[in-house]
């Protein structure tokens, strides 16, 4: 196509060059006067073509590129973390979860996290290391060994894909369960966040749900009766409102708060998941395949606080 275009299509013009007339007369034949307009034409359409050719290009290597820092990463973990896993044994109900928590530059407040998580008796925690610069991995080391009883297994990418979005940490996530949830004797995998946004005080709401429904996923709204949004800004709050009507539309998808990371979701559920997305337009896929697969779910009220990193990190209002 390359070689039509540029030798092929430079002879054409080449020879229409020596004869202005002739240019135009095949111009006629496309309905405009001057040939030298369906030149222009032509190559707008052929700019706009090769554009989105690269762009697809583009858009498959770094989605390979993802694909190949996920593996090593999973690889890796479970070679470290092989021994630990093996020797766990469930000893209570919480032992049935597993936190999967995705941090990129989170060290002053991760440590805070596991903690809070470990005290509420949940003591298995996977945690997605995203290429970090700061110690977030020297703090999650540390609590490696404050708390030896636990199971605090770190993924680490080797490079950073936040760039894409958060959603390239939690795929990482989801494949080392995938991979390796039996080993972990779970059943149900929490979305929680790195940052401090999410009350673990919460999960009493989600064990409370799962004892009285059972369905495969438990999904956090900010916008159902018992649940609250803190400093939560107008404008978001608006463009939610918009995303949550987006998602009835296109997906008949009838969830309040279509973009709420605070989920629990069964491991088989978790199998389930074929996702492509790497930005934070995964919530969106999210909520297709929810409806593809057929999956049952029960909204949960929970309590989200906005705090100033939170709205200059994280998803844009765009």
């Amino acid at each position: 196509l390359h070689f039509l275009v540029f030798i092929g299509g430079g002879a054409v013009l080449a020879l229409f060059g020596y004869d202005i007339d002739l240019l135009n007369k095949f111009g006629t034949y496309f309905g405009v006067t001057r040939g030298a307009d369906l030149i222009v034409y032509a190559s707008i359409i052929l700019l706009f073509y090769f554009f989105i050719d690269l762009y697809n290009r583009l858009t498959k290597d770094i989605t390979q590129l993802s694909k190949l820092v996920t593996q090593q990463a999973v690889d890796q973990s479970r070679s470290t973390h092989h021994m630990q896993i093996e020797q766990y044994k469930n000893s209570k109900p919480e032992d049935d979860f597993v936190f999967l928590i995705r941090a990129y530059n989170e060290a002053q407040t991760i440590g805070t996290v596991i903690e809070n998580i470990i005290k509420a008796w949940y003591n298995k925690i996977l945690i997605v290391n995203d290429g970090s610069t700061d110690t977030t991995q020297d703090v999650i080391q540390e609590k490696q060994t404050t708390y030896p009883d636990a199971l605090i297994i770190d993924v680490r990418h080797a490079i950073n894909r936040w760039d894409r979005g958060a959603w390239a940490a939690t795929k990482t996530g989801f494949a080392f369960l995938q991979q390796h949830g039996a080993d972990l004797q779970i059943k149900r995998v929490v979305w929680f966040d790195a940052d401090g946004q999410m009350d673990i005080a919460d999960m009493k709401n989600f064990t409370k749900a799962i004892q009285e429904q059972k369905v495969d996923l438990y999904l956090g709204s900010r916008f159902i009766a018992g649940a609250a949004a803190y400093q939560i800004p107008t404008l978001r709050k608006y463009i939610l409102g918009i995303a949550k009507v987006v998602v009835r539309l296109m997906y008949s998808n009838k969830v309040s708060d279509p973009h709420n990371g605070y989920r629990v979701m069964s491991l088989v559920a978790i199998q389930k998941f074929k996702l492509q997305s790497d930005g934070m337009h995964y919530a969106n896929e999210l909520n297709e395949q929810i409806v593809a697969h057929r999956m049952s779910y029960s909204e949960v009220p929970v309590h989200i606080h906005y705090t100033q990193k939170k709205k200059k990190k994280w998803q844009k209002n765009s």
